[in-house]
């Protein structure tokens, strides 16, 4: 594939998100003109980027889209919920043809029949919006200046009241440099009728116009077909838009309008008469609200000008303060220049062109070889401390301990930097929930309203692949099971509309994301019978069970309170999925739900894969690392505290009683001789790692415990790879290898 060909793929990607995100803005307020504005600008670069390729039904399905917008920006069609659907289908299937391109650098086989499906549902709903628009609508509306045209223009055009195409055409301000000539593709466009050449933007003064930009824009009439027209603009499909309208006759058109008032700062039919009538002509041109106030300051100037040279100069600030719009300065030019000050003018914001942001697109795999180059780094500079200490004292050690501290402190600033260049915002994992949450609670009838917030929050790229399918599972659960219907939130005093809020931010140097909503709860005594019915507890285990560990069986596999199977829920893969996900990735699933009130779950993530932070144990004389996200503590238990019942013992640490397994035992080790033991010497105690897991606390015995280190956690291979209880192999920094442990795995 060509990195062209590469780069529209990555393109196409951002713009279907942006348009997805704009869609829903635009669905929640219909009025929202910036939201429709950016739906626009997304599906026209679209269809002026694929144009490039061989992908015609692509082409074809984004173009329909920009018509059907069209209408929209136009004001002839309104936003519904159907049309916001049969939209969002046209971005799925564009979704999954990027998708598909991608992988085979292709268009599906059945591409051209799904595009005409879709181009057909947007064309019937173009033409409802456009039903009843009277013989000048259509796509005459989407170039208003065609509209506006003098009469003798419709005259010089002729076909009045037959059907042209019109060409709208901002070249690129660089387009000299890439090899177009504007005046060059309007030599080739058949039957040619009328063509006007005016500025984009206000003209720089002479002396800082540089002749090498274009800033021009075309305009022009043609009485070709849309079909014969469009070969001529090929090459810069993004620059032009082209389309069918409908001129009226000047007669028709004279009496759509209301009459301008004659021009009295000036004769009559003169000169000056049609330059400030052309002034006001401009203020009617369409544009964004940057465009309209560059225009205006720009028609101000002319017509100080020409109001100067026909010897009635007056105040720039009173011109300015006219030239408002078209109205304001055609009644400003017909009567004398008002005493009292300018005309009131509406506040507008100064527009100011928000600054470029670059980027730099890195492939993945450079970004991990980076990080594990810092890893190595670490690991060796752990080194240089006992090499240090070996030295013994003197000047050369001084400088060598100076040394130390500041390559420590050198390497520390490289490792955070590199973890900064593989951080990104949790918006990449929050964006996909708007429209889930939308179009399932469509499906089940249900009104939700999500929150969100701290989509700013940073975490590593490879946390975000992680959190991205089990965020989906808990907001799907969350509408389906917790959120009742409108009838029975009525029912229960609550407002008929749900609401679901997902919230993130960062704690201990990990990553939080919680997922609650006001719905019914889980109920602890639905749980135990499920449980019973499906054969996970007994029923006498089951009454024993407390309120909190009852609701967390819904981790439990296989486990499900659904009534029936869709393809939302009833399955009971979900939240055993969601446990399963996080935990891989060093996590832990809290859950807390109150009956009647809604339900809170928290999934608690480390910053990054790529370094992980290791406690440092030892049993029967070799090392082991337990990662620091599933240690809740270390303590010295006194042997006399452990209670022992047959082969299981138990202790009470901070008023729990907490399960208690030996390392030693769950290694396959030898037991130890009951003395002390390890480099501590813990004698007539043992020392307890508390380990915090989903399924709740247990106390790990281990002979000894050692230093917190950053590691480089590297899995397992080869022979090794199937080996269960161990999450990889680590480097310390004097050079030790130790085997991480995954106690998940090994309890």
């Amino acid at each position: 594939m060509s990195e062209l060909f590469d780069q529209f793929v990555v393109e196409a990607q951002e713009l279907l998100e942006t348009a997805g995100g704009a869609l829903l803005a635009l669905e929640r307020d219909p009025a929202d003109r910036a939201s429709v504005d950016e739906l626009f600008r997304a599906f026209h670069t679209l269809k002026g980027a694929s144009g490039l390729f061989d992908m015609a039904p692509f082409t074809r399905l984004v173009h329909a889209g920009e018509d059907t917008l069209s209408l929209l920006r136009d004001g002839r069609r309104g936003m519904t919920p159907e049309l916001a659907d049969r939209l969002f289908r046209a971005l799925d299937q564009c979704a999954r043809w990027v998708a598909a391109l991608e992988d085979t650098g292709a268009l599906p086989a059945d591409a051209a029949q799904a595009a005409d499906t879709l181009v057909r549902g947007l064309s019937g709903v173009s033409a409802e919006g456009a039903a009843g628009g009277g013989e000048a609508a259509g796509e005459t509306d989407a170039f208003p200046w065609v509209a506006a045209l003098a009469g003798e223009d419709r005259d010089g055009v002729g076909m009045a009241g037959g059907v042209l195409t019109a060409i709208d055409y901002r070249p690129d301000p660089e387009c000299f440099f890439t090899g177009d000539d504007p005046l060059a593709l309007f030599r080739r466009v058949p039957d040619l009728r009328w063509l006007r050449i005016e500025p984009a933007e206000p003209l720089p003064p002479l002396a800082q116009m540089d002749p090498y930009r274009c800033m021009l824009r075309f305009r022009a009439l043609s009485g070709a077909g849309v079909e014969a027209v469009t070969p001529a603009f090929r090459s810069v499909p993004d620059q032009v838009r082209i389309g069918s309208v409908t001129l009226m006759p000047a007669a028709a058109s004279a009496m759509a309008q209301p009459p301008a008032k004659p021009i009295a700062m000036a004769p009559p039919g003169s000169l000056a008469a049609a330059m400030l009538e052309e002034q006001a002509r401009i203020l009617d041109l369409p544009g964004s609200a940057a465009e309209r106030g560059s225009r205006s300051a720009a028609v101000a100037r002319a017509v100080a000008a020409i109001l100067t040279a026909l010897g009635r100069p007056a105040d720039r600030a009173v011109v300015a303060a006219a030239c408002a719009d078209a109205g304001t300065l055609r009644r400003f030019l017909a009567d004398d220049p008002p005493e009292n000050g300018p005309p009131e003018k509406p506040a507008v914001a100064e527009a100011r062109p928000a600054s470029p942001r670059r980027a730099l697109r890195v492939e993945p795999e450079r970004m991990d070889g980076l990080m594990a180059l810092v890893g190595e780094l670490s690991v060796v500079k752990g080194q240089l401390g006992p090499l240090v200490r070996r030295v013994g004292d003197g000047e050369l050690t001084r400088d060598m301990k100076a040394f130390s501290a500041r390559l420590d402190s050198l390497v520390g600033d490289l490792r955070h930097a590199a973890l900064r260049l593989r951080l990104l915002p949790l918006a990449r994992v929050f964006d996909p929930l708007p429209r889930l949450v939308r179009d399932t609670a469509r499906r089940l009838d249900k009104t939700v309203e999500l929150v969100l917030d701290g989509a700013e929050t940073e975490a590593d790229k490879d946390i975000l692949d992680v959190l991205g399918e089990p965020l989906l599972h808990l907001v799907r659960n969350a509408i389906d099971h917790g959120i009742e219907a409108p009838e029975r939130r009525a029912a229960s005093g609550k407002p008929p509309g749900g609401t679901l809020r997902v919230h993130a931010f960062q704690d201990k140097g990990g990553v939080v994301v919680v997922v609650s909503d006001d719905g019914a709860g889980i109920d602890p005594a639905a749980m135990r019978k499920a449980a019973v019915a499906k054969g996970l507890l007994t029923p006498d285990a089951a009454a024993a069970l407390g309120d909190d560990d009852a609701v967390r069986l819904v981790f439990a596999p296989g486990f499900s309170t659904a009534g029936s199977v869709s393809d939302l829920s009833g399955r009971g893969v979900g939240m055993d999925a969601v446990r399963a996900a996080v935990e891989r990735a060093g996590g832990r699933v809290e859950i807390a739900s109150t009956p009647g009130s809604g339900t809170r779950v928290r999934l608690s993530l480390p910053l990054t894969l790529s370094i992980t932070r290791v406690v440092v144990v030892e049993a029967a004389g070799s090392f082991y690392g337990i990662p620091v996200a599933v240690v809740g503590g270390v303590q010295r238990v006194p042997r006399a505290e452990i209670r022992g019942v047959k082969r299981a013992e138990s202790i009470v640490l901070r008023d729990r009683v907490v399960p208690l397994v030996r390392l030693r035992r769950l290694l396959g080790q030898p037991p130890d001789d009951g003395g002390g033991h390890g480099r501590g010497g813990w004698g007539e105690a043992d020392c307890v790692v508390l380990a915090e897991l989903s399924d709740g606390p247990v106390a790990v015995a281990v002979d000894d415990v050692g230093e917190r280190a950053d590691v480089v956690l590297r899995p397992m291979t080869g022979v090794l790879r199937g080996l269960r209880g161990y999450a990889g192999t680590a480097v310390l920094g004097d050079g030790r290898l130790i085997l991480v442990l995954d106690l998940r795995e090994l309890l």
